[in-house]
């Protein structure tokens, strides 16, 4: 349905597009979106469990709209403009020759991408933005704005789209942002737009797509003006297609002149809610009701009232006016009532067909009594905002807990923006909350701050004093305008269980809740074990709700260093554009071990005592504990994070068997002989991985599905038969194959590749199912876990004692008989404890993943003369590696992505499988890895009787196998594997 306005024309050109084979009527300069609401359409994407999705942020942050738009996937319909002729879709390609995934940008240019080098460069063109790019400008500061959105203006102006024209701007609103858009390109200010920005490595080094290619900018100062998006209020059936946020409809009806429906419910707290109902009475849309979740204001808000008025007398009177209007036009405002649940016609329906709603107590808790359920096509939610942080947290930016609403991160900010980093400033939404005027008021005080720091001269000092009074009155409105629309707290606790929390990988409340019953009550170990915050929105509308569930369940406060850690890329990125070769290099590049922990708990606990104590609770310390308890024995495991976060919970979940070409030739550490060695482990270890699935009655997404190493020279291939000679003598099935036969095995690899070494006994687990699968049998067969116990000296307990060893922690003190060293990283650290070396390096690597794709690949993928592991999951997500360096930073005790790394391994992985140009990248992260000699470090130590070592590279393939053989010394002093070549002894 499209809304007519009598000074608003359609200006766009009549084209036609087709939707699942549907011909559809657009305008030339409207989106997708716009062009399917119009026409009444509103699920878009299939869901992994079948479900239907539709537009529901209408700001490009949800990925709930991605449709393929000819050819290629994953492109979001709000954002997306309509071209005549397109082919629109709602299932992705089949990823086959006949239907392959389309490249999604042009390959890049050169060797390395463009660089830019403004004076100051700005993210995000709404309000904050632009007034920051003009005051800079104005001052002769070179600046560029980036914005993702085909127009200026952000959430709040929402200008008119290129589709429709206006001889002059409609209300206030239109005006003051075309007035400031225009002020800032006449100050000189370059906006960009639809340019998607990754993210920022450093504060002189932000990356961005800017027309499908990768653009580095090295600006002198930055500022973040990244906005904010819609909280989420979950309720049952809050993803149906036709339930959306407040912006998205506004943003419909406003910049597209298209309703989200014919008969809308609007519900949320705060006035945006009664400006989105008046547009749509007033296009002839039948408004059901108002719904706000605020008491009525009353005579006690008088104070609030008054304020507001003095502040804002325009806003106040625009807020009566919609009133008024809605009372005119029959439409009912109802004050302290939210929505209990959205309902299609049958489970798997394809859109919204009626609404309940309740009143709600003062407690916040809905009166079920009275509810009522109304008809309805479209629902329009606005329950506040949460700032856009993720670009201010990954640069290290210090941030605080705001504990309103949902609760979330603000960036900690000067009045002037200035953030705790030296040249970096951070305003409007996207720092904290305030509106409108406050985001215009801080970019304003930004620009001039900004300018003045790069020596600018301040050629109009009244700006800067106009900007603070202005600055003020909108703080004193924005308080007055939350004490009168003082909603009352979320009710997690009457959220059902079915209700989806996550809507990305479609995790529930119940799903939820179960785990932190079951202890898995952090937000780092909920996204390992449920997947929650790992979809597109990377956590988006997820991680504050999970956060304040994990608070109302526990009793523990949220804490700002506790939320999920900041990944890049910012939003999902085309993979294609940040494929740069780079060269190659051997092993692994060594760095320091930090302390990375983060524990949860650090209160007294009492003294302890144990037959074993494992230092360690990562991989090999749960299968450790597994066999150690199979055998009857006393075991505490002690970790001084949580289990399974550090090198264990952050791997790839490969399985090798054959060697990775740095562990053979020349690239080899050690002249390759311990890894060598070290052969006859791996396929031992993926029988016991099997064993353990089995024993454990879990699913570990275990996959024995053969690897391949591939070459495209034929020096590559001479490598290869070489190596395959050696890993034979040890046991390991291989066979060396030819082009055709490689075709014939996974077709979507390069025509280019010439053959390579295939291993069937190769494959791939999931390393967020296996640990915690193997943690919980060994906790139920009688194992104790300790978290966030560091262990600071063991010293041997003398004899009178009854020997074994005295260990000292924060926390509490431990006895124990024996000790196995599993610190992993951290194991070196551990032995000096002991007066021992135990030459252990840590190595930081990074990680890639992309959204999911159809099936492309089944084997576990290497590459002869490169860096590469790559592997496609169950959920269709392509996990791509090999080895590439990460980088720490020691401010933040944090592993992060290095920009070049990432390049050079997207290179590799697109040279391999082509296709993967025709994904984008859902996030990046760095895991602390181990470097030894090639060859586990396993056994117990000469001169320290009862102190073992159990410490491996490749350790998520061979943990099972170390963890059999260091318990098999322990109980009995002997193992079926000899374990020479793996002894410390070994070293001197």
């Amino acid at each position: 349905m499209r809304l007519d306005h009598p000074n608003v024309r359609r200006d766009g050109a009549p084209i036609e597009i087709t939707y699942d084979g549907e011909r559809i009527p657009a305008l030339a300069g409207e989106t997708v979106a716009a062009a399917l609401a119009a026409h009444g359409v509103a699920a878009y994407r299939h869901t992994r469990d079948g479900g239907r999705r539709g537009l529901y942020c209408g700001m490009g942050a949800c990925f709930e709209c991605l449709v393929t738009v000819d050819g290629k996937a994953s492109q979001r319909a709000c954002l997306t403009k309509v071209v005549e002729g397109q082919v629109v879709r709602s299932q992705p390609p089949a990823g086959t020759a006949a239907d392959p995934l389309a490249p999604l940008v042009p390959p890049p240019d050169g060797a390395a991408p463009e660089e830019r080098t403004p004076d100051l460069l700005v993210l995000g063109a709404g309000p904050a933005g632009l007034a920051a790019a003009e005051a800079a400008a104005r001052r002769g500061a070179e600046v560029v704005v980036l914005d993702e959105r085909p127009q200026s203006g952000g959430q709040y102006f929402k200008p008119l789209a290129p589709s429709h024209r206006a001889d002059r701007p409609t209300d206030r609103q239109f005006r003051a942002g075309r007035a400031l858009v225009d002020a800032a390109r006449l100050a000189g200010a370059t906006i960009i737009q639809e340019a998607t920005v990754w993210g920022a490595h450093a504060p002189d080094e932000v990356v961005a797509v800017v027309a499908g290619r990768e653009t580095v900018y090295r600006p002198r100062r930055l500022v973040i003006a990244s906005g904010a998006y819609e909280r989420p209020a979950p309720f049952a059936g809050w993803t149906l297609p036709g339930v959306m946020t407040t912006g998205a409809g506004q943003t419909l009806a406003r910049a597209y002149r298209v309703a989200p429906g014919r008969r809308v419910v609007i519900a949320g707290n705060g006035p945006l809610n009664l400006q989105l109902a008046c547009e749509l009475v007033e296009g002839g849309v039948t408004v059901a009701a108002v719904l706000e979740s605020a008491p009525r204001p009353s005579p006690a808000h008088w104070r609030a009232l008054w304020t507001a008025v003095r502040s804002a007398p325009g806003l106040i009177g625009d807020g009566a006016r919609y009133l008024l209007r809605l009372r005119r036009a029959g439409v009912p405002v109802l004050w302290s009532h939210g929505v209990i649940a959205a309902e299609g016609a049958a489970e798997g329906a394809e859109r919204l067909e009626r609404v309940r709603y309740a009143p709600l107590g003062a407690d916040g808790a809905p009166r079920l009594a009275e509810a009522v359920s109304v008809p309805a096509d479209a629902l329009c939610l606005g329950y506040g905002f949460i700032p856009s942080t993720e670009i201010a947290r990954a640069l290290g930016c210090a941030h605080r807990l705001v504990d309103r609403h949902l609760g979330y991160l603000a960036t900690e900010t000067a009045e002037d923006g200035a953030t705790s980093l030296p040249g970096v400033f951070a305003v409007g939404d996207g720092v904290d909350l305030g509106g409108s005027k406050v985001a215009q008021a801080r970019g304003t005080l930004a620009g001039i701050a900004a300018a003045t720091q790069l020596g600018f001269a301040d050629t109009d000092p009244e700006q800067a004093r106009r900007a603070r009074t202005d600055l003020r009155r909108a703080e004193g409105f924005q308080a007055a305008l939350w004490s009168i629309y003082q909603a009352p707290p979320p009710r997690l606790d009457t959220v059902p269980d079915e209700a989806m929390l996550c809507r990305c990988e479609e995790v529930t409340f119940g799903q939820v809740r179960a785990e932190i019953a079951a202890g898995h009550d952090s937000l780092a170990a909920l996204k390992r074990n449920t997947r929650l915050g790992m979809g597109r929105c990377q956590g988006r509308y997820c991680a504050a709700t999970a956060a304040l569930l994990l608070e109302q369940a526990t009793g523990r406060p949220r804490a700002a260093e506790q939320y999920l850690a900041p990944r890049l890329p910012a939003k999902p990125t085309p993979a294609g554009a940040f494929a740069f070769e780079k060269p190659e290099w051997g092993g692994h590049q060594r760095a320091i071990t930090p302390n990375l922990a983060r524990p949860l708990e650090d209160g007294p606990l009492p003294d302890q005592e144990a037959e074993i104590l494992i230092v360690g609770g990562g991989v090999v310390g749960a299968c450790l504990a597994y066999y150690l308890t199979q055998a009857g024995r006393d075991v505490l495991v002690v970790e001084r994070g949580d289990t399974n976060l550090q090198a264990s919970g952050a791997n790839a979940g490969s399985l090798h068997v054959q060697l990775l070409s740095f562990d053979f030739g020349a690239k080899a550490e050690a002249g390759g002989g311990p890894a060598a060695a070290t052969l006859a482990l791996g396929p031992r270890s993926i029988a016991l991985w099997r064993d353990l699935e089995r024993a454990c009655g879990a699913d570990f997404e275990l996959a024995v599905t053969g690897g391949l190493m591939v070459a495209d020279s034929p020096a590559g291939m001479e490598f290869l038969r070489a190596k395959a000679a050696l890993e034979r003598r040890y046991g390991v099935e291989n066979a060396i194959i030819d082009a055709a036969e490689l075709r014939r095995l996974a077709p979507a690899l390069s025509e280019e590749l010439v053959g390579a070494e295939y291993a069937p006994q190769e494959g791939k687990i999931n390393p967020l199912r296996a640990t915690y699968a193997v943690l919980e049998q060994a906790r139920r067969q009688g194992a104790r876990f300790l978290r966030g116990v560091n262990v600071t000296g063991i010293a041997a307990a003398p004899a009178v004692e009854g020997g074994g060893w005295r260990v000292e922690t924060p926390r509490c003190r431990i006895r124990a008989k024996q000790i196995i060293n599993a610190s992993g990283p951290w194991a070196r650290e551990t032995g000096r404890l002991v007066g021992i070396d135990v030459p252990v390096h840590s190595a930081p690597l990074q990680m890639i993943v992309t959204e999911p794709a159809p099936k492309l690949v089944s084997q576990l993928v290497a590459h002869a003369d490169r860096h590469l592991s790559l592997k496609q999951a169950v959920t269709g997500g392509l996990i791509i590696g090999g080895a590439w360096t990460a980088v720490f930073d020691p401010a933040r005790r944090f592993n992060t992505v290095a920009r070049s790394s990432i390049e050079g391994n997207l290179w590799v992985a697109r040279h391999v499988l082509p296709q993967i140009a025709g994904l984008h990248v859902v996030r990046a992260w760095a895991a602390m890895n181990i470097n030894i000699d090639g060859a586990p470090i396993i056994g117990p130590v000469p001169g320290l009787p009862g102190f073992f070592n159990t410490v491996t590279s490749n350790g998520y393939t061979l943990a099972p196998v170390v963890a059999r053989m260091t318990a098999d010394l322990l109980l009995d002093g002997r193992t079926d594997i000899d374990p020479t070549p793996f002894l410390l002894d070994r070293f001197r």
